[in-house]
């Protein structure tokens, strides 16, 4: 296919048909624009996938399109702090926008210097898989979410003056324009075009997160904003040292350049931005607030588009980190982010915030395996990516179902869900195997990561080891107790009850199940066909695959046979079910069931005793309000202690 009709469908059409989404209003006919450009985009990245890639070269005025936009959209964010009376987001804008038009204006290098504009390697064209895939599948879920949404907020309105309507028309103008902009940023070699694409990620998140019109709302959205622009600001920064130190603004200068102490400050600007995008220590707040956002907006931050935009710009500036102390700064940011938010997340009692600690968790793991710059760290943080994205996006969509079905967030309010929502809590239950059970590729991904660092130096080695111990044993235990609040805990029934669900929402959401579960099964075939070529084309290194067992220094992880296995222990379940005829029977409590009450128990002495669960969620011994405190200034530490590592 046209290089030029490959931008322009992957790029443009979704900003496109987000705006006439906003612009005709009409539900029906909404619907219709958002599935079409969906389907469109997932076609696109396929022939993408199967054209090898693209090169493109902008014109002039393209160009000054892209540079009046980027004016247009910083002037804006200054209106913004101006409207609120936000200093911070005032001052930072100003940092931004004031060396910008110096840059462009008078200090740029020649227009050599920023071709091609735009390419595609294998690299990216993963990465807009994942965001045409899994985002779309994300944008068609949200068609009849919002319905609902949009119901609930105007019951709202009519009873509150204070409450927002709900304006979906606007909705699926920052969701849609979200997916594009993620695709010209993973595309683009053009440093200030890569900043403008990264800058119009911020707004969409800015305009999403604050949807709803909530004070909290807005808070979050302009926490949200503010950090945001300071990645702007890095960005600015390393495109100012690229222009002045190489006389170019791309990244394919800075990527065959020699790691000079210039290079490698440039390149520790350029993790900070990554940083801030994907919510590492001490950014995580802004992500952490998105949970006020309808559950679309968070399945979609978390699972394609936004957090993976940092881990994206790490894989990318990694094989250039390999034997440098910014590679060890780097990760320790990652490895320390992965420990902590596990930690916390013990503490949550709210399904999103739970799932939102498990996102900056995993990405900072990504970011740890990005940074270490070798051939097997670099496919740990790829699986990672990948697997993670199917994952939380369908743990977010089910969560959101569920969330809208019983009017609760609270996981303690989802007891015995598995007979009240047997569709889709068996579909979160999934989700949540997922995320750290054998044999999905969420936990290929962890199993490789242990093997990266059994390559580190001995004392950085011994730390990392520590960090990751603690914070996979935490996910694991975080995970089983959610878990066993759909099995564990009586549901007071003996029967299951049929769940009406919308059509859509089964299909989306089965649609992710089987690609998750396909995808794991084949793991050795996308390891095959997407991490091994781009370990190729990054560090000129070749493997022979074998799709049966993946293979490193810690020994042979199963592929096939592991799925037979688990295939076995399933059909044993499911005759076992049918022996016993599907009846629900309350659990054993080491005593007498008392038959009126299925949470309690006769003891010895003939008294009942209901059960009690105590110290599932470590109160008050993790205060999250307190260690966060310390963590951000632990965050703020290695963060200086990497730019520290530059010049050592």
């Amino acid at each position: 296919m046209d290089n030029y009709l490959l931008v322009a469908l992957l790029v443009a059409l979704p900003a496109v048909a987000g705006t006439a989404c906003y612009l005709l209003k009409n539900k029906t006919i909404i619907k219709v624009i958002v599935t079409l450009t969906t389907l469109t985009l997932i076609g696109s990245a396929i022939l993408l996938y199967q054209s090898l890639g693209f090169t493109f070269i902008s014109s002039k005025l393209i160009d000054n399109f892209v540079l009046i936009v980027d004016f247009a959209l910083l002037l804006y964010f200054l209106y913004i702090g101006w409207k609120k009376a936000n200093l911070l987001i005032i001052g930072l804008t100003l940092t931004y926008i004031i060396p910008l038009a110096y840059f462009e204006y008078f200090a740029r290098a020649t227009e050599e210097s920023v071709i091609p504009t735009m390419f595609a390697d294998q690299l990216s064209i993963a990465m807009s898989l994942i965001v045409c895939v899994v985002g779309s599948i994300v944008c068609l879920y949200a068609l009849p979410y919002m319905d609902e949404h949009t119901k609930h907020r105007e019951e709202l309105s009519e009873h509150d003056k204070f409450i927002q309507k709900a304006n979906e028309p606007k909705f699926f103008l920052f969701m849609l324009l979200l997916l594009g902009a993620m695709n010209g940023l993973f595309f683009s070699n053009n440093l200030t075009w890569l900043a403008f694409f990264w800058e119009i990620t911020t707004l969409c998140c800015y305009e999403l997160i604050k949807y709803d019109g909530t004070e909290i709302a807005e808070i979050n959205a302009q926490r949200a904003l503010w950090m945001g622009i300071v990645g702007g600001v890095a960005f600015m920064g390393a495109i100012w040292l690229s222009n002045s130190y190489l006389g170019a603004s791309t990244l394919s200068a800075l990527l065959t350049a020699e790691p000079t102490s210039e290079i490698l400050l440039i390149f520790a600007l350029l993790a900070v931005a990554a940083f801030s995008k994907s919510a590492q220590l001490p950014f995580q707040n802004w992500l952490l607030g998105a949970m006020v956002a309808p559950t679309p907006v968070s399945a979609l931050l978390h699972s394609s588009t936004m957090v993976n935009a940092g881990v994206y710009l790490i894989l990318r500036i990694a094989p250039r980190l390999a034997g440098t102390n910014l590679s060890f700064g780097i990760a320790a940011v990652g490895i320390f982010t992965f420990m902590f938010t596990s930690i916390m997340a013990l503490n949550q009692r709210i399904s999103k915030s739970i799932l939102a600690y498990s996102t900056i968790g995993n990405l900072g793991l990504m970011i740890f395996c990005a940074s270490m710059a070798t051939p097997l760290s670099y496919s740990a943080a790829i699986i990672l990516l990948m697997f993670h994205s199917i994952s939380k996006g369908l743990l977010f969509m089910a969560a959101g179902v569920i969330e809208n079905k019983i009017k609760s967030r609270n996981i303690a309010d989802w007891e015995g869900l598995l007979s009240k929502l047997p569709f889709t809590s068996t579909v979160m239950i999934i989700g949540i195997v997922s995320m750290f059970l054998p044999i999905f590729g969420v936990l290929l991904g962890k199993w490789a990561a242990v093997g990266v660092v059994s390559n580190a130096p001995l004392l950085p080695a011994l730390a990392m080891i520590v960090m990751l111990l603690i914070g996979s044993s935490a996910s694991i235990l975080f995970w089983a107790k959610w878990l066993g609040n759909f099995f564990i805990i009586p549901a007071g029934t003996t029967e299951v009850i049929r769940e009406e669900l919308s059509i859509v929402y089964r299909f989306t959401l089965l649609t992710l199940v089987l690609l998750d579960i396909v995808a794991s099964i084949g793991s050795g075939i996308i390891i095959s066909i997407f991490i091994i070529p781009t370990m190729i084309s990054q560090f000129q290194w070749t493997v022979k695959p074998d799709i049966s067992i993946i293979n490193s220094q810690l020994g042979g992880f199963l592929i096939w046979q592991l799925w037979i296995a688990i295939g076995g222990v399933a059909i044993f379940g499911l005759l076992i079910n049918r022996f016993k005829k599907g009846k629900l029977q309350p659990a054993y409590f080491s005593g007498e069931n008392v038959e009126d009450n299925p949470i309690a128990f006769r003891t010895t002495a003939d008294n009942v005793v209901e059960s009690k669960t105590a110290g599932m969620f470590f109160d008050p011994t993790i205060s999250t309000s307190r260690w966060e405190r310390w963590a951000i200034i632990a965050g703020i530490s290695l963060i200086a202690l990497t730019f520290a590592l530059v010049v050592l």
